[in-house]
This record gives C-alpha cells, sequence and structure tokens, in this order.
C-alpha cells in the first residue's frame, strides 16, 4: 500500500486529458485532473473534423449534440486546379463542436469527471505534482499538457504549424461539406471549408511560419483568390500543431505522455483530435491495470505506426509543394473509387 492521494493525477483537460479521465471514472480509479484554464472546450483548439471509421474504432461519442456536421461529400484541391471530388452516399466523417465535444467529455461521456479548473502546476518530480497553491501525490501521473507545456519535448519551429480558422456567417454549400485547397501559400499545410451549420462555415488555414507571415494575412489573401468562401466573422480560432515525427517512448517511470506532448497528429490532415483521444484511453487504461508498459506496446503496435503512416504520406505530398500534391491527385484519379474511398475517407 502506499500513501500517494491518488491513482492518477491527469495534468491538461484537453481531449486527451478527458479521454483519460472517462476511462479512470468508469473503472472507479482515484483520480484528478489539473488545468490552468477557466472553462472546458475554451479556448477552441480544433476544427473538429474526425472520419468516421476512427471515430468508432476508438470509442469516439457520436450524440446528436455534439456535433456540428456530417460529411458525406469532401473535396481535396490544389490552387493550380488539381482536384479530387468524393462522394460517398453516406456519412464518413463528423465535423464536432468542440467546446460542446470536452464539454460532453467532462460531464456526460462517463459521467462527471473530478476537474480542478484554475490551477496552474509549476512542478513534477516522481510521485508528486506541485501547483501554485497545493501539492498532490499519486501513483501515475498522465501527462496531457499540450504541446507547448514546459514539461514536454520543446519543439523545433520547422515542425509546428500555425492554425488559424474564422467561423463565418455563410450559406451551407450544396456540394461538399468538406473542401481542403492545397497551395504553396501555405507552405506543409492547407486551407479548408468546413459545413458546421445551416449558415455558419469554417473557413481556415494552417501552416509552416518559416518566413514570420501571419495566418489571418494569409487567409484573406487566399480568399481573393476563392471569393466563395467569403463572409462575417462570427468567432476565431489559433493555436499550433505539431507536425514532427511521433516520439519513439510514451512512458517514462511513473509518467504516461499523451496527445500533442507525443505528436499524436496525423501530419496529412493535421487532425490532432483522434490521436488525443486514443494515447489519452490507452494511457488510462494502462494505468487502470497496474502497467504503464501497456501503453507503451500499444503505442509500439497500433498507434505509432498509423502516424508514421502519416508522417511518410506528409513528406512526400509536401516535398515540392502543391506541385508534388498535384501529382498525387493525377495518380489518385486512375484509382477505383472503392480505393479511393479507402486512401481518402479513412484520414
Amino acid at each position: 500500500m502506499t500513501d500517494f492521494d491518488y491513482d492518477a493525477i491527469i495534468i491538461g483537460a484537453g481531449t486527451a486529458g478527458l479521454s483519460a479521465g472517462a476511462v479512470l471514472e468508469k473503472n472507479g480509479k482515484n483520480y484528478i485532473i489539473l488545468d490552468k484554464k477557466k472553462e472546458i472546450g475554451v479556448p477552441v483548439r480544433s476544427t473538429g473534423a474526425v472520419s468516421l471509421e476512427w471515430v468508432r474504432r476508438i470509442g469516439m461519442p457520436e450524440n446528436p449534440e455534439i456535433i456540428d456536421a456530417e460529411i458525406s461529400s469532401m473535396s481535396f484541391r490544389t490552387d493550380r486546379n488539381a482536384r479530387i471530388d468524393m462522394n460517398f452516399g453516406k456519412t464518413v466523417g463528423l465535423v464536432y463542436n468542440f467546446t460542446n465535444y470536452e464539454k460532453f467529455l467532462s460531464n456526460k461521456f462517463a459521467g462527471k469527471l473530478n476537474i480542478k479548473l484554475n490551477t496552474r502546476v509549476t512542478g513534477v518530480s516522481g510521485n508528486v505534482v506541485t501547483t501554485e497553491n497545493e501539492t498532490y501525490t499519486a501513483t501515475h501521473i498522465i501527462m496531457a499538457a499540450g504541446p507547448q507545456s514546459t514539461f514536454g519535448k520543446k519543439l523545433p519551429k520547422n515542425e509546428v504549424l500555425v492554425a488559424y480558422e474564422e467561423i463565418r456567417k455563410a450559406p451551407a454549400r450544396d456540394d461538399f461539406q468538406m473542401i481542403l485547397w492545397f497551395s504553396d501559400d501555405a507552405p506543409g499545410g492547407y486551407f479548408w471549408d468546413f459545413s458546421e451549420s445551416g449558415n455558419s462555415r469554417k473557413i481556415g488555414v494552417c501552416f509552416y511560419p518559416l518566413k514570420g507571415e501571419q495566418p489571418k494575412e494569409i487567409l484573406y489573401k487566399f480568399q481573393e483568390k476563392f471569393p466563395e468562401i467569403k463572409g462575417e466573422m462570427i468567432s476565431t480560432m489559433a493555436h499550433q500543431i505539431p507536425l514532427g515525427m511521433p516520439l519513439e517512448t510514451v512512458i517514462e517511470e511513473n509518467r504516461l505522455y499523451t496527445g500533442d506532448m507525443v505528436n499524436a497528429v496525423l501530419n496529412t490532415t493535421a487532425g490532432g483530435l483522434q490521436g488525443a483521444f486514443w494515447t489519452g484511453k490507452e494511457a488510462a487504461l494502462a494505468v487502470v491495470s497496474g502497467n504503464p508498459k501497456q501503453y507503451q506496446a500499444k503505442w509500439d503496435s497500433e498507434i505509432r505506426p498509423w502516424l508514421m503512416k502519416h508522417h511518410n504520406l506528409h513528406r512526400r505530398m509536401n516535398r515540392n509543394g502543391a506541385k508534388s500534391i498535384g501529382r498525387l491527385m493525377t495518380l489518385a484519379k486512375v484509382m477505383p473509387m472503392s480505393m479511393k474511398k479507402k486512401v481518402f475517407g479513412g484520414l
């Protein structure tokens, strides 16, 4: 027996931390989630688009009140007029309302989670976590503090995308619920147009800011080429996305690292919700079993190979900017539709 306060302390109340908390709650473990922010789901850190295949494979919630749109058609394009359009005839992806989604994880997914907000963690040493006002102890510590955390690996500037999105007043598209434009104006990333509701859409950009460009300026410059994405701004979102190689090691003694802290991001689409949810879940399952190495084994056998596939594809896609992506689209056009759906619908 130990005299620790908790079975686990989770640092970070984002998707990874809340997913971990849900597993611990379901399994009757004694835990606490600590986060410096004032409100769950705020600020917004994701566009919220996830393929339905992965939603169901890893057990993400599908409740209607957290879904802004269902994706049944999508278009991949370059600003050099290359494009692939796909109509699936069924739902293949979901666009989550990020704030509602994380509030759901914190309150309804597994019951109300034990979360302490307005709490800044100042130190982690062994089994001890210190904050500005208190000290906590636990057998295990799940690190879910995001890409900018001082407790994680420092990310090189050339491996971090910046993302900027505006929810704009605009009618629902009658052709595609999801469009991605690949352009040399957004090196290493893309511009997007996602359905959100009947009278609004998510318009944004992510890219490597190697020349110091401001994301808002890049987006507004691009919309002059494609005025169809213009609309009155309702709200904005901006954050960093780590796109380096997924780390090899995700445990360190009693610490289990998750989400953006281990680059659990799909580099092809810069999507992080799947990786955050999955790693949080698996880290917590390892805590339940009392064996952190279980999480490392899951990472090695399933999670990291999936991420590496996207990492390597991203490098090939962006080797020569939009020109490379245009070539890949040309090759993809000769694929059977069943193969296109498998490749593009499962991202």
